[in-house]
This record gives structure tokens, C-alpha cells and sequence, in this order.
């Protein structure tokens, strides 16, 4: 019998962009809609270092929440060069805000990384801390800048990280937690497959890497909507990532990496690289486990894999899923009148672009 209807325990965020001021106040309500909570990425401007910078962000975030609507933030911590191990310390203690991760971006990798180490190799202190403390090392695993300091090829990043820095990282700290964000090639999930561990090494996977390959990044010019990093990469990596999600591995599970940038920031001649996919994007998820026969693992990667990594229980409230076509015919404004638009979008994405599953 055809599955038409669906109910999970409400899904579980661990990796999305809100942003500050409007635009956090415009896109935080698509994300609490659909998540009861979210791991929030700390590369805002300026970047979130101490513990007092998290506790003051959480309550700006909250104050976004809708009300009637229940969210809990967890906040992280961005690995710079100011970072101490004193701050990570203070955030295993809860005192001020707890931290639920310390976020790694290779130096000019993606939006606001100017602020990062080029390789996490050369942040031992920090990285010792993260072991000692238990706090979880959250990767974006690419090689941006090589040892000569020169730049490496975007679309190999995630190949050499995983052939060279990862497993140096995992011989020098044998105890640490990591999650290895947004992967998206067929080293890196043939990595995970062989190594991974839950509660111990665990992966990211958004709803874009899923459903695109670059020949959609490429149709008909173009398409800044799908302009991002990790870069979506090959139609095999693709098909090899879809393949992973039907085997529902535990140390896997969802992050969706929605990264939102205004209009004239987005369709520019210098994209900003980011997703935008929080108006959609458990409805997305669904889609694609839909089309791959894989909805009886759809809970356990949406609701139940990341909680458990953070030390969390699932969520006890539940969320409905139907099967209904439906589009995305507008952006996200702002209360300046800052338009955001969000992949799948009607005009703005692919064209035509039809989801089969919507919240109830």
C-alpha cells in the first residue's frame, strides 16, 4: 500500500545558518516550523568567539521564535585564532551557555571564514580542549589552501581533507567527537561507511546535495540559488549519497546547511555561496527518501541519529507529513524588504520544480 501519510518525532537540525537582525528575524520562523531544535553555525559578522557572544545570540535567536512555537537553540562556538581553550572549557560547564560544538572553517572556504585556521591541524590546543572537555569538533571537511599556500582545485576540497587531514586528525586525537559536516563525494562516504561511529564520528548531509548534481548547477546558465560550499559535485556522488541514506546508518543524519543571503547578494556577480533551504526543507528530505524507497529511515536520519550524538533524547512531539504536490512561489521578506529566496523556488530555481510531501 502507498504511503500517503506520515508521522515522525519532530526533526532535529544539526547544522543552519540564521544569520542576525532581519534577516534572522525573517528566516528563524521557517526553521522553528519545522525542527524542535537546531545546532546554530557561529560564522555571523562578527563571528561568535566567546561564550557571552553565544548566551547574548541565543536570546536573540529565541526572541525571533514565533509565539506559541517551542525551539531550542544549540549554540557552538567558531574555531579562530582568538578562540581559547578557556571559552571552550566554560561552555562544557553550562554556567553561561552551553556549547554543543566548536565549528571549523578552513580559512576563505565559504562566507565569513576570513576568521579561520588554515588547516584544524594547526589548532592543537583548541583541539586538545575539544577532547578533554567531550565537546564535538564539527567539520567543514574541505582543503582549501595546501601546505605551499596555494589554492586547490573547489570541487577536489573535500577529497584531499578526507585522504590526508582526517585521518591525522583522528590518529593525533583518538578520543575526539567529530562530526564531519555537509559531505558530499564518494570518498567521503565511503569513509564514513568504513568508519563511522556513533557518538564518536559521525556526518551531515543537506537536502541540496541530495537532490542536485552540478549538471543541475549548470542548466541553462548558471544557477545562483544552487551556488554553495561544499559545491554540489558529480551525478555519481550524487546517486552514491542517495545510496548511503537507504542503508540508515546511525552516525548519519540531517543538517541542512540553510544558509540565507539577500537578493543582491545571491544574483550578483560575486555569489554568496550558500542554500537557502529552511522553508522546505523537512518537506525536501521526505521527497528524497520518497524517491528512493527509503521513507522507513526517514525518522531515524531526521529525529533520532543527531539528537543521540549531542547527548539528547528525541523529541517528544511529533510533526505530520502528507503526500501533496506543492511549490515555492515566494522569497522570504524581510522587515527592511530584504527579499531571500529559498531553492525550489518557481521562478528562481531549476524551473517547474514540483515537492511531493508538505507538512500538514
Amino acid at each position: 500500500m502507498r504511503t500517503t501519510t506520515l508521522t515522525i518525532r519532530r526533526p532535529f537540525d544539526a547544522h543552519v545558518h540564521l544569520r542576525t537582525g532581519s534577516t534572522l528575524r525573517a528566516v528563524t520562523p521557517c526553521t522553528t516550523a519545522r525542527f524542535g531544535r537546531a545546532v546554530i553555525m557561529p560564522n555571523t559578522e562578527p563571528p561568535i568567539e566567546t561564550v557571552a557572544q553565544a548566551a547574548l545570540y541565543k536570546k536573540e535567536i529565541l526572541s525571533a521564535v514565533p509565539s506559541g512555537q517551542s525551539f531550542d537553540p544549540l549554540m557552538t562556538l567558531y574555531l579562530t585564532k582568538n578562540l581559547t581553550p578557556a571559552d571552550i572549557e566554560k561552555g562544557a560547564t553550562h554556567d553561561v551557555c552551553k556549547i554543543y560544538g566548536v565549528k571549523s572553517y578552513p580559512f576563505g572556504a565559504t562566507t565569513n571564514s576570513q576568521y579561520g585556521f588554515r588547516s584544524i591541524l594547526e589548532a592543537k590546543d583548541i583541539v586538545r580542549t575539544l577532547e578533554e572537555t567531550g565537546i564535538p569538533l564539527l567539520l567543514h571537511g574541505e582543503v582549501h589552501v595546501n601546505e605551499q599556500g596555494e589554492a586547490e582545485d573547489p570541487y577536489d576540497g573535500e577529497r584531499l581533507f578526507i585522504a590526508d587531514t582526517l585521518p591525522r586528525l583522528l590518529e593525533s586525537y583518538p578520543k575526539l567527537k567529530i562530526s564531519l559536516e555537509h559531505i558530499t563525494t564518494i570518498e567521503a562516504i565511503e569513509f564514513m561507511e568504513k568508519n563511522g561511529e556513533s557518538g564518536k564520528l559521525v556526518a551531515t548531509v543537506t537536502p541540496h546535495h541530495l537532490l542536485y548534481d552540478r549538471r543541475h548547477a549548470f542548466s541553462g546558465g548558471y544557477r545562483a540559488l544552487l551556488h554553495c560550499k561544499p559545491l554540489v559535485k558529480r551525478h555519481e556522488d550524487r546517486e552514491r549519497l542517495r545510496d548511503m541514506m537507504k542503508k540508515g546508518f546511525p552516525f548519519v543524519y540531517a543538517g541542512t546547511d540553510s544558509a540565507p543571503h539577500p537578493e543582491s547578494k545571491k544574483f550578483s556577480s560575486c555569489c554568496a555561496f550558500g542554500v537557502f533551504n529552511a522553508p522546505a526543507a523537512v518537506e525536501l528530505y521526505a521527497h528524497v527518501f520518497d524517491d528512493i524507497g527509503a521513507l522507513n529511515k526517514l525518522e531515524d536520519f531526521l529525529s533520532v541519529n543527531g539528537p543521540r550524538f549531542f547527548g539528547l533524547a528525541p523529541d517528544i512531539d511529533t510533526i505530520k507529513l502528507e503526500k501533496k504536490d506543492w511549490h515555492i512561489t515566494e522569497p522570504i521578506v524581510t522587515d527592511e524588504g530584504t527579499r531571500i529566496f529559498p531553492i525550489y523556488h518557481a521562478i528562481h530555481g531549476l524551473g517547474n520544480e514540483v515537492m511531493r510531501w508538505k507538512i500538514a
